[in-house]
């Protein structure tokens, strides 16, 4: 013997093994290259379907977050003092138009019997438009 192993020829297959037949999503056929290949397997096609909708969900994850960083809503004030009478009609109406009470405070002015007091009320609201 001078290094090499043989095998015995009655060990050796005569004719090939055909592929598992058992797998029914191992046929094959065409590729795009038109040389006979195997088919995807159904498993990898899933997968990759699962990355890419991971992708892209984190794709519009991440743009939604920029967005919200980027722009910020900015907002108007208004100061308004409602009349003790109509003060519930007036805030309703404010209300109605978008508008928020920040504070409210009751205020007096004059002296003695000169005295009025009124409602000085901070409004807010966010402004349209970017």
């Amino acid at each position: 013997m001078t290094g090499r192993h043989t095998v015995p020829t009655a060990q050796m297959p005569s004719t090939p093994t055909p592929p598992e037949t058992n797998d029914m999503l191992s046929l094959t056929l065409p590729t795009s290259t038109g040389q006979v290949g195997p088919e995807p397997k159904k498993k990898d096609t899933v997968a990759l379907l699962n990355g890419l909708a991971t992708g892209l969900l984190a794709v519009m994850v991440g743009g939604l977050l920029f967005f919200q960083l980027t722009h910020r809503p900015t907002y108007e004030y208004m100061t308004v003092s409602p009349s003790d009478y109509n003060f519930d009609e007036e805030m309703n109406g404010l209300g109605a138009q978008g508008w928020k009470t920040e504070s409210c405070r009751r205020a007096t002015s004059g002296s003695g019997y000169a005295t009025t007091a009124s409602y000085e009320c901070i409004m807010s609201r966010p402004k349209l438009g970017w």
